[in-house]
């Protein structure tokens, strides 16, 4: 922790990866209980020598702060004081006011939690915003069962391997398993099958199917058996999430309580009735060869669910909710690895490994470890903005969200054009997502471009030398808009709609030739031209003819416009001002070669124009006046 972090917490509030204790004299009882709560969820600082007052912090110091650090290092040693030995981080302020110890307490390795202290389980503790919660029995069994060296899915189960796999879903995986790995256990009757893939087991002379075997291929009453919940609960609603309550029905709704290859089936269909963009697939693979990008980013996240699961917790179910703006998948059961591990390409630790491996040998899922990259790639394919993860390590949960949102809009390239900066596709989807969210760090800008930790710091680094992007720490990892564009391009407060030039969309008529004057001649102040931040449907005629180099009585002709004045104020000087359009003789404005043609930014715009919709052609009197 830096100075300059340090100074910025005191600022804000007490929470999840921060405690502040007073500690002046000596290591306070409780600093104990935030140790193991850190270490159990997802780290933190734990502070000392500052005082809280109704909600403020100040720093009051700690006198003795040798003594005060030494007990606290030496105790965080002793392990009948804390159950594992962490490798805590110490740093030293000395501040005017007095010294301030900090510590990092790192979260534990998956085999070491739940890390409790004074040698008793029941002292074992979660952090939840700014408290430290003690764990109950659920939580603790939780914490045990991840922790397990012998992984929950691998467990032998005493069943009758005759009765116990359903038919049907045998065949259909073993002709998927054929089709994935050619000339690999085709000769074998299903008991050797199953034998030398890992869904029997010999124990004592016998051989017992797997929990991952039931899970993947049982029959229904075995299935149910050892999961006595639905494998996932698919949702559709036919209204925007922002309309969602819990009073509101679903349109249509199926609930899977068949193993995960029937419900992996179910899914499929499930999706297919529904999609937007209905197609085939091969019916005995669920897969064609050129997916839409939006089937590939749903099929992974439902794999990543169905297989990642906590298939130990019989309490709370998978939910999957498709709406008309984003659809979302909830797990019980977080993920081992932190959102920046799971970004980065290659195997992580999973926490049901037998399945993962029976899905992977069948290609069913396109990535190692849990298939994120895929997800993230196929819905930046899209250009919407990259899913979120919440990845709970307290209620120990996984929440995936999809929003169809588009990372670049008008109202981005517009913004874009207005700085007269030339930024690479990278460097663009930096700037439209700081419009869109405000602030942005090295993981988040992974998440927009696919590209490794180092590489995506070079963009940012790039945008901060163009003073388009400001640091937010001395470490370099978070990043947000500059003073001078935060007012002009930042999102806007939620209870302030944004204001546009000219209407959504709509054009001039309905208002008076004064309202509409007094509105060009202040789009003729530069500072206000830049604020430009939607074209009305006059300007998209323009933009529309502008594709070629045109001379101004071309494009009144072809827009269909006669009052020349009129037409440069109310179109052309705005279009121009916002680097939309260029003249194709800048230096001699009133040169009779004079002509006007689309910018970088306004070629872009006639594209996303065209692909969202063609172009509209109303005719306005108040236009041709």
């Amino acid at each position: 922790m830096t100075r300059d972090e340090l100074l910025e917490k005191l600022q804000s509030i007490e929470w999840g990866d921060v405690e502040f204790k007073e500690a002046a004299f000596a290591v306070p009882k409780d600093a104990f209980s935030t140790v193991s709560a850190f270490a159990n969820t997802s780290g933190g600082y734990l502070v000392f020598g500052v005082k809280e007052t109704r909600g403020s912090f100040s720093v009051t110091g700690v006198i003795e702060a040798d003594k005060v650090q030494n007990d606290f290092l030496g105790q965080m040693h002793d392990l009948n004081k804390v159950s594992v030995r962490l490798p805590v981080r110490p740093y030293l302020h000395n501040l005017p006011e007095g010294t301030v110890l900090a510590f990092w307490i790192p979260e534990a390795e998956r085999r070491a939690k739940p890390v409790y202290i004074d040698r008793d389980p029941r002292k074992a503790f979660i952090r939840r915003g700014s408290r430290d919660d003690t764990c109950n029995g659920d939580e603790l069994l939780r914490f045990i069962r991840d922790g397990a060296a012998e992984r929950f899915d691998a467990e032998p189960l005493d069943l009758d391997i005759a009765q116990c796999f359903d038919a049907a879903s045998l065949r259909w995986y073993r002709a998927r398993f054929s089709a994935s790995n050619p000339g690999k256990g085709e000769a074998d009757d299903d008991v050797a099958f199953l034998r030398r893939w890992g869904f029997l087991v010999e124990r004592a002379g016998a051989l017992l199917p797997t929990r991952a075997a039931i899970l993947t291929l049982g029959a229904d009453g075995y299935f149910r058996q050892i999961l006595p919940r639905m494998a996932v609960d698919l949702q559709l609603y036919r209204s925007r999430v922002d309309d969602y309550s819990p009073s509101v029905r679903w349109a249509d709704r199926v609930t899977c309580e068949e193993n995960l290859i029937q419900t992996w089936q179910s899914i499929v269909g499930f999706y297919f009735r529904h999609s937007e963009r209905p197609f085939s697939v091969d019916a005995a693979t669920l897969r064609r060869d050129d997916d839409p990008a939006d089937y590939v980013s749903f099929r992974e996240a439902a794999i990543n669910l169905l297989i990642h699961q906590d298939f130990s917790d019989h309490t709370r179910l998978p939910v999957i909710r498709l709406f008309r703006n984003q659809t979302e998948f909830f797990n019980p059961g977080d993920a081992f690895s932190p959102k920046e591990k799971l970004l980065d390409p290659g195997d992580k630790e999973v926490r049901n490994p037998s399945v993962v491996n029976a899905f992977r040998r069948i290609g069913l899922s396109d990535q190692g470890g849990t298939g994120i990259g895929a997800i993230f790639s196929g819905w930046r394919s899209l250009g919407y903005l990259p899913p979120e993860i919440d990845n709970d390590k307290a209620d120990k949960t996984f929440r995936l969200t999809m929003r169809k949102e588009k990372l670049i809009t008008e109202e981005q390239l517009l913004a874009q054009a207005s700085l007269g900066a030339i930024l690479s596709e990278h460097e663009a989807a930096v700037f439209a997502y700081l419009t869109h969210r405000g602030q942005i760090d090295l993981t988040d800008v992974k998440a927009l471009t696919g590209l490794t930790t180092a590489v995506a710091r070079g963009v940012v680094e790039r945008l901060v030398a163009q003073v388009l992007v400001e640091p937010l720490d001395t470490g370099g990892t978070h990043f947000t808009l500059p003073v001078h564009l935060r007012s002009r391009y930042g999102p806007a407060p939620a209870d302030v709609e944004p204001e546009n030039q000219g209407g959504a969309g709509g054009d001039t008529a309905g208002r008076s030739a004064t309202e509409q004057g007094t509105e060009q001649a202040d789009r003729s102040q530069p500072h206000l031209v830049r604020s430009l931040d939607r074209l009305t449907e006059g300007q998209w005629r323009v933009v529309e003819h502008a594709d070629v180099p045109r001379s101004l009585a071309d494009l009144m002709a072809r827009v269909g416009y006669k009052q020349r004045p009129h037409f440069v104020a109310q179109y052309l000087e705005p279009l121009l001002q916002a680097r939309v359009l260029r003249m194709t003789v800048p230096d001699r404005p009133r040169s009779p070669n004079q002509q006007y043609v689309l910018t970088a930014a306004g070629i872009k715009l006639r594209a996303m124009r065209a692909d969202r919709q063609p172009m509209a052609r109303p005719t306005d009197e108040a236009d041709n006046e």
